[in-house]
């Protein structure tokens, strides 16, 4: 993995410890794993990943992802790569809380469930999420 695009990201191991948000070398990172948002970053972390053999599943709250490349060539090619590795991406989404090795989901319609994770991986960026932890 480009270890660059790591650093930009928090990477927390479930269940939560004391070293939460820590950053994690990159062979310790569990198989399932869940990314927050689908920027750029987050699929293209998402993509490395699933070409080493990670179950990934990108979480994002609105109708839409890598909203910040819509105009650009590159948006084709990431989502290309994104469905021939089988990424899971779940849509106007948001988690709203974690449990042991779980996450909670909730959908715009109000719809909870569970999702079994090892790994969540956010966008230091991406305040939301730090603030549901």
């Amino acid at each position: 993995m480009n270890v660059t695009r790591l650093k930009e990201c928090l990477v927390y191991q479930l269940p939560m410890r004391e070293s939460e948000g820590l950053q994690i070398p990159e062979n310790q990172l569990a198989d399932r794993i869940l990314i927050i948002g689908s920027g750029n970053l987050e699929c293209m972390v998402a993509i490395e990943l699933a070409e080493q053999g990670k179950e990934v599943t990108i979480l994002e709250n609105s109708d839409e992802i890598l909203s910040d490349c819509f105009a650009s060539a590159k948006r084709v090619e990431l989502m290309k790569k994104l469905e021939q590795l089988v990424v899971t991406v779940v849509l106007e989404t948001t988690l709203i809380a974690v449990k042991e090795n779980q996450v909670c989901l909730c959908n715009q319609e109000g719809f909870e469930w569970f999702l079994t994770v090892d790994t969540i991986i956010v966008s230091k960026n991406y305040e939301y999420f730090q603030n549901r932890l």
